[in-house]
């Protein structure tokens, strides 16, 4: 007998999946369990039509859904992320960079510009959880930074839409000293008389949370998770399982620290409204 018989591993083929099947391809809904089409997902604003349960959105569909069709300009795309402290965990971090720019396209975890929001201009950030997380590095630290101050020189209402996993931890203290460095410029901006309008989105954790509790009002799309620590450090460091109820959006507006929780359908409406009172404020 052929003892290598037994060593021989059978051929695996993957199917490679085209954007055609992808389409196909019908999506369990996290919630409720039920199969949706994916167009019709991609159609109702990737919220379940059986529970609510609102998917998660790219980048690029956040744009789409707040900011008036073609009026999205964006600044300081010179600014990437870089590794300055040679980490390395399963990946170098600059391997983890290179591969995560293949995969999105995208140079950093928060693409900042100009737009209109129905007829109004306003400063407008947006977190990109593809990218790494959404965490927040230095170069995301340094774009927020810049866009508040753009923000600030121009008179423009703040928009920023929070997605993010917390601090990025192949930067290590860089990473933390961002939270610090954004808080002090949105403090000058309101100082200003400017207005900061954060949208906290599933899942918005640690410093980002902590930025967007500085607003002047704060808002947060229909039962996301925010928390000043995710659920897995919460349960390593801190020995703790707290119900996920209680990090809910929901919770958070009944204990005060959210100002209006909102259905994705209605999201842009709401920051219009506000963008409307603040304008006749201003003339």
């Amino acid at each position: 007998m052929d003892i290598n018989i037994f060593r021989r591993k059978k051929k695996i083929v993957v199917p490679v999946l085209t954007e055609k099947k992808v389409k196909e391809t019908p999506v369990r809904c996290q919630s409720c369990g039920n199969l949706i089409k994916y167009e019709d997902l991609k159609e109702n604003l990737k919220v379940c039509p059986h529970c609510g349960y609102h998917f998660r959105m790219t980048i690029s569909e956040r744009i789409n859904l707040i900011a008036d069709s073609g009026t999205f300009s964006e600044i300081d795309t010179e600014i990437k992320a870089v590794d300055m402290l040679g980490f390395k965990d399963l990946l170098t971090y600059k391997e983890r960079i290179k591969q995560t720019k293949k995969e999105t396209g995208l140079d950093c975890a928060v693409i900042t510009g100009k737009a209109k929001i129905g007829g109004f201009n306003a400063a407008v950030g947006v977190f990109a959880f593809e990218f790494i997380g959404g965490s927040l590095g230095s170069a995301t630290g340094e774009k927020l930074t810049r866009l508040i101050e753009y923000a600030k020189k121009r008179k423009l209402p703040l928009i920023i839409v929070f997605s993010s996993g917390g601090e990025r931890i192949q930067e290590g203290i860089y990473s933390l000293i961002q939270v610090a460095k954004t808080i002090q410029a949105v403090d000058s901006f309101k100082k200003s008389g400017g207005l900061f309008i954060p949208i906290l989105t599933n899942p918005s954790y640690c410093g980002t949370a902590v930025i967007a509790m500085t607003g002047n009002i704060i808002i947060a799309e229909k039962g996301s998770s925010i928390g000043i620590s995710g659920p897995r450090i919460t349960k390593e460091v801190a020995k703790q399982n707290i119900p996920d109820k209680l990090k809910q959006a929901e919770a958070l507006l009944q204990n005060g620290f959210l100002d209006i929780v909102v259905d994705r359908y209605l999201l842009k409406a709401t920051i219009t409204q506000f963008l409307k009172h603040y304008n006749r404020r201003a003339i």
